[in-house]
């Protein structure tokens, strides 16, 4: 079906679709993904450059602000507005991009936030930017844009559930990981707030929970009897249990605080 705006010149479609609040939100996250490309770039040269790693974060930024705005309005100074960010998986990436914006920069970090703005951005371009920009002609049935369209959200599809478990991982496993070996230069601010952070990924996300799940299962079988090395001092079993029920009670604890999401 041709696109109604196929009748207006380029420019019109265009302006029209860049007056959309959705386009800022698609920009912040090109903006993501670019900043990104060119720190992974600097990294690769050495050229120790970090405005691409403060580039992409405040495409997260933007991209998730626009999102919160169009979900709860204008931010109100009140406890009740502030529980509803509080459960709102966006508010929590928001501040998570915030405090490594302004932190040292950490490289894993922007992972998620990468993996997250592939699949909008090709969302966007799916939905909004081939339609607009290539419209299909009247009376077409050849036309390339609705087969790319369909490779597009074909890919998506089928990547994203597999996409969104390697984001967990990557938060379970990846960037705390790389937290506590900082703990070595004292950096303690860091590990809580990622744990807070995650903590309330567990209580929302079930591919957290199953990144929790899988991790514990595998240290389970590396460090308690009878899949253990016997050479293990008794020491270790013991401490990794008491370390488990601390970590475990510490994550139950906000499911006691807060109400079940809707």
């Amino acid at each position: 079906m041709a696109n109604p705006l196929s009748s207006q010149p380029l420019q019109v479609r265009v302006l029209t679709m860049a007056k959309n609040l959705q386009f800022l939100w698609f920009t912040g996250h090109l903006l993501t993904l670019f900043g990104a490309l060119l720190y992974v770039i600097s990294l690769v040269t050495f050229s120790s450059s970090t405005k691409g790693y403060t580039m992409a974060y405040i495409g997260a930024i933007i991209s998730y602000g626009v999102v919160i705005y169009k979900s709860h309005g204008i931010p109100q100074l009140n406890a009740p507005f502030a529980q509803k960010l509080a459960m709102d998986e966006n508010a929590q990436y928001l501040l998570l991009a915030l405090y490594w914006m302004f932190s040292s920069p950490i490289s894993v970090s922007l992972v998620p936030y990468v993996s997250f703005s592939t699949f909008h951005a090709l969302g966007y371009v799916r939905t909004s930017i081939i339609p607009t920009i290539f419209p299909v002609p009247a009376g077409s049935t050849t036309s390339w844009q609705p087969k790319t369209q369909l490779q597009i959200k074909t890919w998506t599809d089928k990547n994203y559930g597999p996409g969104m478990r390697f984001v967990a991982q990557i938060e379970v496993v990846g960037i705390m990981g790389r937290l506590i070996l900082g703990l070595f230069k004292l950096r303690v601010m860091s590990v809580f707030v990622f744990a807070q952070f995650l903590r309330f990924r567990f209580h929302l996300s079930s591919y957290t929970r199953q990144a929790f799940t899988e991790l514990r299962t595998r240290l389970d079988s590396l460090i308690l009897p009878p899949t253990a090395d016997p050479r293990i001092p008794a020491v270790v079993p013991k401490a990794y249990l008491t370390i488990k029920d601390m970590i475990t009670r510490y994550g139950q604890a906000v499911v006691q605080q807060q109400p079940a999401p809707q």
